[in-house]
């Protein structure tokens, strides 16, 4: 009986850490590789941030706007602002997207794939990722504030 118990913890330990999500000062995956919809960008050597977005996310409605400022004032000095839709039905992201015509990169994870493995906790997070891939802040959910306190990183990330 022990011995099942004990087979039962490891397999449990090994699935768990075989799904385990990305945290500050973790090396950020290429959404390539996990069957995004959408060009993903070069991001090697720039500053990334990635917005997790939800098409029922009101948060997410706000923040695309801003987003879509950092990146006209920041695109020039190396940072790329990448929109990841994380509904598994097209047409609600579409219906989310109709209107709002963000400048930066939009990419769809349709088979949820690539945000199960980032794992945010709430909608919309944003990933602040380095020139060296590693994420350097998780902002989680949005507000005014949001704004002010992620131009402060970028503008140290950049340097």
């Amino acid at each position: 009986m022990k011995t099942l118990l004990l087979s039962f913890l490891m397999a449990a330990l090994s699935i768990s850490a075989s799904h385990a999500k990305i945290s500050e000062g973790s090396s950020f995956p290429n959404p390539s590789s996990y069957g995004v919809t959408g060009k993903v960008p070069s991001t090697k050597g720039k500053v990334v941030l990635y917005d997790f977005w939800a098409s029922w996310c009101g948060p997410c409605r706000m923040a695309f706007p801003a987003y879509d400022k950092l990146y006209k004032k920041y695109k020039k000095r190396g940072l790329i602002v990448v929109g990841v839709g994380t509904d598994k039905a097209p047409a609600d992201s579409a219906k989310f997207l109709k209107g709002l015509n963000p400048s930066f990169p939009v990419i769809l994870d349709h088979t949820q794939r690539f945000v199960s493995h980032v794992g945010p906790k709430a909608m919309p997070t944003a990933y602040l990722v380095g020139k060296d891939g590693r994420v350097i802040h998780i902002h989680k959910g949005y507000n005014g504030k949001t704004i002010k306190a992620l131009e402060a990183q970028i503008e140290a990330a950049l340097k």
